[in-house]
């Protein structure tokens, strides 16, 4: 008999409520990624420093906070690996940011709002990054 191949863990910070829950419960259906939810920053710092995630997919919606998170990901600060490949959801931001985000090398950034597809089929790079 074979194991079950279990799909990776995903971080998943967003604040919204329904995206978030949409978000699960397509990858979940598709057996994409097991996201782990996280509202905020600061509710997902605890699991950054106890789990080991495939990736994450991170909200830039707190700005400087979202920054600070995916640079002390980049930093080694957590349990995951540096390289860790994180979608980034962003809105229009300032050229400095803009700047800031780049120089951490997302796997993808997103536009808000974006189409669910796009996101799912960022997901599923994660697996092969």
């Amino acid at each position: 008999m074979t194991a079950a191949i279990r799909p990776p863990a995903v971080l998943l910070v967003e604040p919204q409520f329904v995206m978030r829950r949409t978000m699960v419960a397509v990858a979940r259906e598709l057996g994409l990624v097991e996201f782990h939810e996280a509202s905020s920053v600061a509710r997902a710092l605890p699991l950054l420093e106890t789990r080991r995630f495939g990736g994450m997919v991170l909200d830039m919606g707190d700005g400087s906070e979202a920054l600070t998170l995916f640079e002390r990901v980049r930093a080694g600060e957590f349990v995951c690996r540096p390289d860790l490949p994180v979608v980034a959801l962003t809105f229009p931001v300032s050229a400095a940011a803009a700047s800031r985000l780049e120089a951490l090398k997302p796997l993808r950034t997103l536009d808000k709002p974006f189409k669910v597809r796009e996101l799912l089929a960022s997901v599923a790079l994660m697996a092969h990054a």
